[in-house]
């Protein structure tokens, strides 16, 4: 059988990659593959894509890939037999129009010691993790059990793939277990998923950073963070044209929820509209003359992006806040699932 020629010159978990990708691929009959990269991996498109196309005719998508939620416009993927998505796990409730095959490319790091001080008064520990980390979370959970720690592993909903793992948008393993620990630690590099876990949870969250090997406390990240939203959240306060966008990738499609919140801006007397997007910008947003903008596909766009627009930018739950009193607390918008495409 022919085997495809593997450059010694590639990186280790390219290989490694590649090799499990084929082998889904073979599987499926696959020809022609649509292959996304996230921009860490990206540096690498020329590794990944001269070994699949010996086999395969791949078309690179150089767009920015945001997970498993997103598998690019279907005017790329309508053109494939499979989609290969390096980086991310499934989301299981969403139902892919191709097959895609998800290569979760985990992070090979040594984890020896660290010092575990700053959880010390804590004796039950609910670990998670982000998806590259989901093995270095073991040796973790190891080196705290021979400490005398209690760890325990919260269970993900059904839009997850495993237990204990955490998205930008979905923090339903913390939340499984918060009445049951004394703290989280996050098993992971940068606060972007930290962040949201502390938020999530009024429990005490220590990032584990495994580019520092260190325990990092999370809570005053999240109070600044909170303040900044409500300082949006009360920008937000005077607007009367509000843009309700729905976000068209696949696992971000959340019209029903814009839909009804569209209508409950209109019963406050509000002049309210309905748009769709796959690339939200503040130009488009000027132009339709929006003074408020509720964004109902990914939650980090709003948290993360405001600096872009020139008018407040909420999720749907900060609207609620802001305008519904839903709550007296600040609540982390999550994604739990989205519109069957079929229903629409």
């Amino acid at each position: 059988m022919h085997q495809l020629a593997v450059e010694q010159k590639m990186p280790e978990f390219v290989i490694r990659d590649v090799e499990e990708a084929d082998a889904r691929l073979k599987e499926l009959g696959s020809k022609r593959i649509l292959l996304q990269l996230p921009d860490g991996l990206k540096p690498y498109v020329f590794d990944y894509f001269n070994y699949l196309s010996q086999r395969y005719d791949v078309i690179v998508s150089s767009s920015p890939v945001y997970g498993a939620c997103d598998i690019g416009p279907s005017y790329l993927y309508d053109r494939v037999d499979a989609i290969v998505q390096i980086g991310h796990s499934v989301m299981r409730n969403i139902k892919y129009p191709k097959p895609v095959i998800f290569i979760e490319h985990y992070r090979d790091v040594e984890i020896r010691e660290f010092d575990t001080k700053p959880i010390e008064k804590y004796s039950k520990i609910g670990l998670i993790y982000s998806i590259q980390y989901r093995f270095a979370a073991q040796r973790v959970k190891s080196i705290l059990e021979e400490r005398s720690f209690t760890v325990l592993i919260g269970k993900s909903d059904r839009r997850m793939a495993y237990d204990g793992q955490v998205l930008g948008c979905n923090f339903s393993s913390v939340h499984s277990i918060e009445n049951e620990v004394d703290a989280f630690l996050i098993v992971s590099t940068g606060i972007f998923h930290a962040l949201g876990s502390q938020i999530s949870t009024d429990k005490p969250v220590f990032l584990f950073d495994l580019n520092e090997m260190s325990l990092k406390p999370m809570e005053k990240e999240a109070d600044a963070f909170i303040r900044r939203r409500y300082a949006q959240i009360y920008r937000a306060m005077d607007a009367r044209k509000i843009c309700f966008i729905v976000d068209t990738r696949i696992g971000q499609r959340r019209e029903r929820l814009a839909r009804k919140l569209m209508q409950d801006a209109k019963g406050l007397g509000m002049e309210a509209i309905l748009a769709y997007t796959d690339n939200i910008s503040d130009m488009d947003m000027q132009n339709m003359g929006c003074n408020l903008i509720v964004y109902t596909g990914c939650p980090r766009v709003p948290i993360d992006d405001q600096e872009k627009f020139s008018v407040p930018i909420l999720t749907p739950a900060e609207f609620g806040m802001a305008f519904l009193k839903s709550t007296n607390r600040y609540v982390l918008d999550e994604i739990v699932s989205v519109d069957d495409p079929a229903d629409q």
